[in-house]
């Protein structure tokens, strides 16, 4: 009985002290705030850096998470995924302290439960554009109009003035004593806070935490690692596409030579950073970077085992373009661009400097145009004079110019404008300097209907249709001598 009465005391007292025990321990791991910065343009890497830290403080159950803003803006797709990850997937107290939040980042900063503004902070100028390797292009009306419906969305979501946050996307919005109908919205510090935008001024990180209740907690910057940085390098779209490009050909140029050396390292190098790249700072998944090994192989396939340009070689290029706008979503157009660009450039060096490859010989024509043998005639306006009514062979097809044989000279033609093939017998109507003009004879008597002094007949062996020699075989003579 007495141990069984000790036995219940331990076990109340245990009931007692372990969530007691639980809290403080609770305490000390969360008594800290998270600072993420978010200083550089934004990337697809900036929305994995994002979502990790947000996902381990939800774990953590750290006191709160800011995000320092200091960017220029940044692609709209991630934008918009750190807007989700910050509206629905943070378990935690988000906000804002924003140096400078310009386009995609003064979303950003207003999708956070506070906001603070720092001294001589900017936030706005959200007009969205369109980047191609040629340069910066407008985007269109619908675009634009789901923009500036996100932007007043968000602005509803967290309380702020959804008028000036439409104000930033669309430069038509007028809001007397903010700007007119030709300028977007961009506040300053004190602005943004009379205008419903921001919920504080502050001079520094540490006013602004102590005006959100967080005074003398401990603040924890996290920086992205090495290996996130490294990868949102790569993702860029112009390393991207260099990657892209030296990959595929330095792959193609050890398919076109023996053994396997440097190229063909530089080129599997390459494909497995932009591999390792898309991984890390996109939301790129083995789908994806199977679509591009697919349309490597069947390009290959298309240049080793089918040649010229088939269905192979189609596909091979379809698989490769999905599989870019799938990794790189809104970004894939400059991807793209820069790829295009990157190719034919690397495609004429190596044309320049391996003139005798395989690769090369796809491109080099390889029948030899050969020039009869024997003194070659030359005739002048002169030599035309009494050439009208004679009778010669066109030695090329007439387009209609080209090359005709009279008297056993080669003389340069012209017809009507029909079109006469190689080997058909002609008539010179009339000569004008060097032109001369023919038709085409398509009766046997028109050869003999008064032909004029020098002409020639069709059985004179100075004539165009010399004994020895058919139609066809003028024909040949002709393409050989063109």
């Amino acid at each position: 009985m007495y141990i069984a009465m000790v036995a219940l005391a331990l076990v109340t007292l245990a009931a007692v002290v372990a969530p007691a025990a639980a809290d403080a321990q609770g305490q000390a791991q969360t008594n800290e705030v998270w600072l993420l910065p978010i200083d550089s343009e934004i990337t697809a890497a900036t929305t994995a850096f994002v979502r990790s830290r947000v996902q381990r403080a939800n774990d953590e159950g750290v006191l709160g998470v800011v995000l320092f803003l200091d960017t220029p803006g940044g692609a709209v797709d991630a934008m918009q995924d750190i807007v989700g990850v910050i509206l629905h997937e943070a378990r935690v107290p988000t906000m804002a302290v924003v140096q400078n939040a310009f386009s995609a980042g003064a979303l950003i900063a207003m999708s956070a439960e506070r906001l603070a503004m720092l001294p001589g902070s900017s936030i706005g100028a959200a007009l969205p554009i369109l980047a191609t390797p040629t340069g910066i292009a407008p985007v269109d009306e619908k675009f634009s109009s789901a923009l500036r419906g996100e932007f007043r969305s968000v602005a509803e979501a967290r309380g702020r003035n959804a008028q000036v946050a439409e104000g930033m996307v669309d430069e038509r919005i007028e809001i007397p004593g903010l700007s007119t109908s030709s300028e977007l919205i961009t506040l300053t510090a004190a602005q943004a806070v009379t205008h419903g935008i921001a919920d504080i001024q502050a001079n520094t990180l540490q006013d602004a935490l102590d005006q959100f209740g967080y005074g003398g907690v401990t603040i924890t910057r996290l920086e992205p690692s090495l290996t996130e940085r490294l990868g949102g390098f790569l993702a860029q779209p112009l390393v991207a596409a260099a990657l892209l490009v030296i990959g595929i050909g330095g792959l193609l140029i050890e398919i076109f030579s023996p053994g396997f050396g440097i190229p063909g390292a530089i080129g599997i190098i390459a494909l497995a950073a932009f591999a390792a790249a898309a991984f890390i700072a996109t939301p790129a998944g083995p789908f994806d970077i199977l679509l591009l090994v697919v349309g490597v192989v069947l390009l290959a396939v298309e240049v080793l085992v089918l040649p010229g340009f088939g269905v192979a070689g189609v596909l091979g290029l379809a698989a490769m373009i999905v599989g870019v706008v799938r990794i790189f979503e809104d970004q894939s157009l400059p991807v793209l661009g820069y790829s295009a660009l990157f190719g034919g450039v690397l495609l004429a060096l190596l044309l320049w400097m391996l003139p005798n490859s395989r690769l090369a010989s796809a491109f080099r024509l390889s029948t030899r145009l050969t020039t009869p043998s024997g003194p070659l005639t030359m005739t002048t306006a002169a030599d035309h004079i009494g050439l009208a009514g004679a009778v010669g062979v066109a030695l090329s097809d007439l387009r209609p110019a080209g090359v005709a044989r009279f008297n056993g000279d080669r003389i340069d033609v012209v017809s009507e404008g029909e079109f006469v093939s190689a080997g058909s017998a002609i008539k010179v109507l009339r000569t004008e300097g060097n032109r001369v003009t023919v038709r085409q004879l398509t009766a046997p008597d028109d050869a003999h209907d008064h032909p004029a002094r020098g002409a020639a007949t069709p059985n004179d062996d100075a004539g165009s249709l010399r004994p020895g020699i058919t139609p066809s075989e003028a024909a040949a003579e002709g393409r050989e001598e063109t």
